[in-house]
């Protein structure tokens, strides 16, 4: 299945934008040719002035260029905004809602505090990640990722009931819990214990604590609402399990030059370095060392990495998940 989290697809070829400097030559034949088609007598002087780059209507051309290229450069991005894969804020909230899914609150702020404190809401790639597995809750569990839906959307699916209480009439009933906590899971990794015992056991990472670790709590939680009759298969026999973390750290020397326009900007690297070390906390997950590198090294000033740790690309199964406990830069400019 892919991942939104750590995989990547390249933009659209079609979404792709013709330079400002690439069209202008475009716009100047356009010109030519019109004028060659209704007054060919004045094609030579409008071939000339075109290419005077001080001359008014050549200005003008280059003008119309840039704001093409700006126009387009919005409508793609406005194109954009419709894939789920690129789509964000309340853009991927309405792409979602396709799906039946809504953004979860992680925790409650407070609006009378001064100043207010807004609602910690779920992020954009996580709330991507659950919708890409909103069509496998159609059904009930049995399938990976169908198990995986379910227990990420932890308590949201309501009891539905029919009664007829007279002849002539039927009541349909969404009955919603009250203790639904679908924002506490982070991720969730099911797999069978023992072939052709029915014995299923659902690995679960917790947002309650930082290393994931879910409670006793939670966990009893999960195994009820998996085990609900119009969620289980009937012959699962369903086990909660707490997701294990695989402690590492992330340690660098970064090099660049003593140069004024050589300052390595350490606070974004490692902001970036967070963001993946983050979303790469999964159970079956991978920090990968190629991309270690490259977050480090995508700024120009920064000439060379040592990687200090971790020693090797780090990949966990099932029952685990990556859990970085630190990020040290260190910042060296050579000679």
């Amino acid at each position: 299945m892919f991942n939104p989290l750590t995989d990547r697809l390249p933009v659209p070829e079609a979404l792709e934008v013709t330079g400002a400097e690439a069209r202008l030559p475009e716009l100047k034949q356009a010109l030519i040719d019109e004028v060659t088609r209704l007054r060919p007598a004045d094609a030579a002087a409008i071939t000339a002035t075109l290419e005077n780059n001080a001359e008014m209507l050549t200005v003008l051309l280059q003008a119309m260029s840039q704001v093409i290229t700006t126009r387009e450069r919005r409508a793609n991005w406005q194109m954009l905004q419709m894939l789920m894969l690129w789509a964000e804020n309340s853009n991927l909230d309405a792409r979602v809602a396709d799906f039946g899914i809504t953004r979860q609150v992680i925790a409650e702020g407070d609006p009378d505090a001064i100043p207010p404190i807004p609602d910690e809401m779920e992020s954009d790639d996580d709330l991507r990640f659950r919708s890409l597995l909103a069509p496998y809750g159609f059904a009930t569990t049995g399938s990976r990722t169908a198990y995986k839906f379910h227990a990420m959307t932890l308590g949201e699916k309501p009891r539905v009931t029919i009664e007829s209480p007279e002849a002539g009439t039927v009541t349909l009933t969404y009955q919603f819990p009250d203790d639904s906590a679908p924002a506490k899971i982070r991720d969730a990794s099911p797999r069978v214990e023992a072939p052709g015992t029915g014995k299923v056991g659902v690995w679960l990472l917790s947002r309650e604590t930082e290393n994931g670790i879910p409670g006793e709590e939670l966990l009893a939680a999960a195994q009820a609402y998996l085990q609900r009759e119009d969620v289980a298969l009937e012959t699962d026999i369903i086990t909660a399990y707490a997701g294990q973390p695989l402690e590492y750290t992330v340690r660098a020397t970064l090099h660049g030059k003593n140069t004024p326009d050589g300052l390595i900007d350490a606070a974004s690297i490692r902001q970036e370095l967070d963001a993946y070390t983050r979303n790469a906390m999964r159970l079956a997950g991978r920090i990968d060392l190629s991309m270690l590198y490259y977050l480090m090294q995508k700024p120009q000033t920064v000439t060379s990495v040592e990687l200090h740790e971790p020693a090797e690309t780090i990949t966990t199964d099932h029952t685990q998940a990556p859990y970085c406990t630190g990020i040290e830069l260190e910042v060296v400019y050579d000679l």
